[in-house]
């Protein structure tokens, strides 16, 4: 039978149910599928490291992970790493390293308290995954205006920090 222009051809999806291949809908697989694929993207990326995209952000190493030279040095929390005889732990600890992240720290905790509330509350949605648009329905002001405040605060706070790079 031809095909006319309001009619499309599926491919038939299965899920497997106790050993059975069941015939779903598209919507059903996906649903059915969407945890896995989430999964499969969720150990992708953690082994890519972060980078700077150059802007203030990070975003996903796409190099050689073999021929990098911030290579990442240990790998997500997990209780795997228990064993009967211990768990591991860092060789050694930097000391000096510690006290200079305090330092940033408590450098960043006063930045963001010379900041307004409105500018504070743009920070703290960006840093919780928020996008542009969604930070713009909650403030109650456009998407440009959130972009332009949001890169004026990176500058600010980058300017305010400059001292800890």
């Amino acid at each position: 039978m031809p095909i006319n222009d309001n009619q499309q051809t599926t491919k038939q999806r299965y899920i497997p149910i106790d050993g059975q291949k069941i015939p779903v809908t598209e919507n059903v697989y996906r649903a059915d599928k969407r945890p896995d694929w989430a999964e499969r993207k969720r150990k992708e990326r953690e082994k890519r490291c972060a980078i700077s995209n150059g802007r203030g952000g990070t975003k996903r190493c796409t190099d050689d992970c073999s021929k990098c030279d911030k290579q990442r040095t240990g790998s997500i929390l997990s209780l795997d790493k228990f064993t009967e005889e211990g768990f591991e732990v860092a060789d050694t600890v930097d000391i000096a390293e510690l006290v200079a992240d305090r330092l940033l720290f408590e450098e960043l905790y006063a930045a963001l308290e010379e900041l307004d509330p409105d500018n504070r509350r743009i920070l703290e949605l960006f840093s919780i995954g928020k996008s542009e648009r969604e930070i713009a329905v909650d403030i109650g002001l456009s998407q440009k205006t959130i972009n332009k405040r949001k890169t004026k605060l990176f500058d600010q706070l980058r300017e305010h920090l400059k001292d800890f790079q």
